[in-house]
C-alpha cells in the first residue's frame, strides 16, 4: 500500500473496536470525534508504522533466512508488542461496560468487541482473521475475552467483598491497579500458552 492506504488502514485497525463499543453501548459522538487527540494519535503511528516497517521486514526476512536466535527475538518481540496491545484493550474494553453499569457478562464481551479493528484490518488487507484464529492459542478472540474476564471478575469479587463499605470500596478490598495488572497478564498468559 501507499502512505494514504497504510494511513487509512492503521486508522480503522487503532480506532475501530473502540468506535464498535461506543456504538453498542449508545456513546455520542463516539471517541476520537469527541476527542480529535486520538486520531492525530493513530495517523501518527500509522505513518511510522509505514516508514519503519520496511526496515523491519528486511530484518526479519534476514533473521528468517540466518535462521537461530535473531529471527526468533524478532517474532517474540512482535508478539509482544501485539500482546500489550491486545492486553490493554481487553481490560479497557470491559472497563467501558462498567463504567456505564451494564451487566458483567456484556463487560467481557466489550473487551472482546474492541478488538474488532484488527478484524476490520485484516480484511482490507486479505488476511487470516486472528479474532478466531484456530491455530494455537493465537486467537484474539479467546485472549481478549480472558483478560476481560479475569478483570470484570476481581472487580466484581472486589465489589462483593466491599459491599455496604464505602471506605473499603474505594481504599481497600482489591486494588484498581491489581486487578488491571491480573487483566492484562491473563491475555499474555493465555497467548504465551498458545
Amino acid at each position: 500500500m501507499h502512505v494514504l492506504g497504510s494511513v487509512i488502514v492503521g486508522n480503522i485497525t487503532g480506532l475501530g473496536g473502540g468506535t464498535l463499543n461506543n456504538l453498542i453501548t449508545g456513546v455520542a459522538p463516539v471517541g476520537w470525534v469527541k476527542d480529535p487527540k486520538f486520531l492525530a494519535i493513530t495517523t501518527a503511528a500509522s505513518l511510522a508504522g509505514f516508514y519503519v516497517w520496511p526496515v523491519m521486514e528486511r530484518a526479519y526476512r534476514a533473521g528468517r533466512e540466518v535462521g537461530g536466535e535473531a529471527y526468533h527475538n524478532l517474532r517474540l518481540l512482535r508478539y509482544s508488542m501485539e500482546s500489550v496491545a491486545l492486553g490493554s484493550l481487553a481490560v479497557i474494553g470491559a472497563q467501558q461496560g462498567i463504567v456505564r453499569g451494564l451487566h458483567p457478562g456484556i463487560s467481557c464481551v466489550l473487551g472482546v468487541t474492541i478488538a474488532f479493528g484488527g478484524v476490520v484490518r485484516d480484511l482490507m488487507c486479505n488476511r487470516n482473521l486472528t479474532l478466531g484464529a484456530s491455530e494455537g492459542c493465537q486467537s484474539y478472540g479467546v485472549a481478549s475475552l480472558s483478560g476481560a474476564g479475569m478483570y470484570v471478575g476481581l472487580r466484581q469479587l472486589h465489589v462483593w467483598n466491599c459491599a455496604g463499605n464505602t471506605v473499603k470500596l474505594v481504599k481497600g478490598g482489591i486494588p484498581i491497579g491489581l486487578r488491571i495488572g491480573m487483566g492484562f497478564m491473563t491475555v499474555f498468559g493465555v497467548r504465551a500458552y498458545g
